[in-house]
């Protein structure tokens, strides 16, 4: 009998390899009614009902078996499997932990373990686990993963990176891993790598909803919104509920210009997790690209938990509501970039009537210019002590609290004035068009290196005869100044200290043809003639399918027809100057045209 039992099982664990299920479960009962004591048919039952989705039973089975087996630490591990399952989280740490209180050298107890961790919240002892699984067990791609990925999280991009590639090289198109790394490459900006290593996870697990996800963030970045929104389309045929996937649709038709279709995917994103900070703060973009204002000023109030990097002060006086101000002293906070400023510095001549008085915060290289606009009763720097105030306000909270629609937006220009003398090369005068050209924006942006482009890009407008060409870039790559070496432009930008620089000359040129940077709003605060050259992808300020803008009557825009190709956006510039070379011949005036605003 004893030798039949042994046949029997010894079947029914080769059944359970070959993955007959059936087969397995049948030989194991058929053991276990001949002699209820032999704990490795209640474990091996235990495992089969467990592959079968029964929590429940797998639990009955396994403590069956540890219970006539207590010392084998192996039959502990697969219990607390088991508890995790059925949701007995607690039950399922003791187990584990017991396992390797009596063998601390089982790696598939620490994974297990480092799992039940992570899910619990508690990353760096999950870590920890699982770090002890790869030493015990060096190509074990499951555990090498999972640390990556708590590696990623962690911000040690370049160390996950490794560890995935470590489980690549112990498990060849392992499509976590591969999942992983995309993720990584995106992170260390290896665009192309990240997309290529993004489809082989996409073939290696082609029903793995975030596969598709991270290939679609690798495409975003690219940025390649249309081949994205293919990706998180697919991820979200696999798991119509996968949020951050909706999100991200979104993000990719707003980048495709479809705002209407943005929004209503960002609703829905709102409806299976109403409190997610990207949804509002992205469907406030869309609203505000539509000119829906009044919608989208109230939702612009998530940019505090939304961007990265943007923190609301921990400031203890309440927010400004739009109340009369008699007697109170309002702290307004500049913030974001240097051209928000410029552009919604527009809104203090409204607060200061309201009787109270006005302290501006703002950044050193603005601070010259506007203590100069006296705006304000004060002007103080970030980070310096604060005087006693009342009340405050972000500056760009300015619009909703002033109910700005399309209609009401302050846009009487020049709202700033010229301090000081202009620069001696231009103060001279010239027989020629005098341009200023701006190439480069912030690259600290994560968007600031779509708006951006290279001073080479600039060629068909420097070609344009019968001009004086004057660079306003105050940082200049390498490549920039050997380009300068040879371009026929004077640099101006370089040796500018502050904003009161740049506007000395901005007020002396005829035009100023620019990026979406800081310069443009300087020139448009100015009221002085403006080109302003736009990506595919451009700023929720510019709105749509418009060559005007109602922030800045004198400005005039020029968008990019297709992301990164700046050369037919240049050509048609350059064109644009030739006509007003031609105007400036044939009247002796450098006057610009600017379009009557829409």
């Amino acid at each position: 009998m004893r030798s039949s039992i042994k046949s029997a099982l010894a079947n029914a664990f080769a059944a359970f390899a070959e993955g007959r299920i059936g087969d397995a479960e049948s030989l194991c009962r058929a053991v276990l009614d001949l002699d209820p004591e032999i704990s490795d048919a209640w474990h091996l039952l235990g495992l089969i009902v467990l592959e079968t989705g029964n929590g429940d039973a797998a639990v009955e089975f396994l403590e069956r078996a540890v219970g006539l087996s207590a010392a084998f630490a192996p039959y502990r591990v697969n219990l607390g499997t088991a508890y995790q399952t059925v949701g007995r989280l607690a039950d399922a740490e003791k187990a584990l932990r017991d396992a390797l209180g009596s063998q601390d050298d089982l790696p598939e107890a620490h994974y297990n373990l480092g799992n039940l961790l992570r899910e619990t919240g508690r990353t760096g002892d999950a870590a920890a686990c699982f770090a002890r699984a790869v030493t015990l067990k060096p190509d074990y791609a499951e555990a090498l993963s999972n640390l990556g990925q708590l590696r990623l999280e962690d911000g040690d991009t370049a160390g996950a990176l490794a560890l995935f590639r470590r489980a690549l090289a112990a498990r060849p198109g392992y499509a976590v891993a591969l999942n992983g790394c995309c993720s990584a490459l995106v992170s260390l900006g290896r665009l192309a790598d990240a997309i290529e290593t993004g489809r082989l996870a996409v073939v290696a697990d082609p029903d793995d909803a975030a596969a598709h996800y991270n290939l679609g963030n690798a495409y975003m970045a690219a940025p390649m919104p249309g081949e994205a929104e293919s990706s998180y389309r697919r991820a979200l045929q696999i798991d119509p509920g996968f949020a951050d996937a909706h999100v991200n649709l979104g993000a990719a038709l707003q980048a495709l210009g479809r705002h209407d279709a943005a929004i209503a995917t960002f609703d829905r994103t709102l409806e299976l997790a109403p409190d997610m900070p990207d949804a509002h703060w992205n469907k406030a973009i869309s609203l505000l690209a539509s000119g829906r204002y009044a919608e989208g000023w109230a939702l612009y109030e998530w940019r505090w938990r939304a961007v990265d990097g943007l923190e609301l002060p921990p400031i203890p006086q309440p927010m400004w509501d739009g109340s009369d101000l008699a007697g109170k002293t309002i702290l307004v906070l500049c913030e974001q970039g240097y051209g928000d400023t410029l552009q919604f510095i527009r809104y203090l001549p409204m607060v200061r009537p309201l009787g109270g008085r006005v302290i501006l915060e703002c950044a050193p290289p603005l601070q010259p210019l506007l203590v100069a606009q006296e705006m304000v009763d004060a002007v103080i720097l970030h980070g310096d002590a604060r005087p006693s105030f009342d009340c405050w306000l972000p500056m760009m909270s300015l619009p909703r609290v002033f109910g700005t629609d399309l209609t009401s937006l302050p846009a009487t220009c020049p709202y700033l004035a010229v301090p000081g003398a202009i620069p001696d090369v231009l103060a001279a005068g010239s027989d020629r068009l005098s341009v200023g050209l701006v190439w480069r924006g912030s690259l600290t942006n994560n968007r600031g290196r779509y708006r951006s482009c290279n001073m080479a890009d600039l060629e068909p407008v420097l070609a344009v005869e019968d001009v004086a060409f004057f660079s306003l870039q105050t940082e200049l790559s390498d490549a920039d100044r050997k380009t300068l070496e040879r371009a026929p432009i004077v640099d101006l930008g370089s040796g500018f200290r502050d904003f009161t620089d740049s506007a000395r000359a901005v007020a002396a040129l005829d035009l100023v043809v620019s990026v979406d940077t800081a310069a443009a709003h300087l020139a448009g605060a100015l009221a002085r003639p403006v080109w302003t050259v736009l990506s595919a992808m451009p700023d929720w300020r510019w709105l749509t399918d418009r060559d005007d803008s109602p922030w800045y009557p004198s400005m005039r825009l020029f968008r990019q027809r297709s992301v990164a190709a700046w050369s037919d956006v240049f050509i048609e510039v350059a064109e644009a100057l030739r006509q007003q070379v031609a105007r400036y011949g044939a009247t002796g005036s450098g006057v610009v045209d600017i379009k009557e605003r829409r």
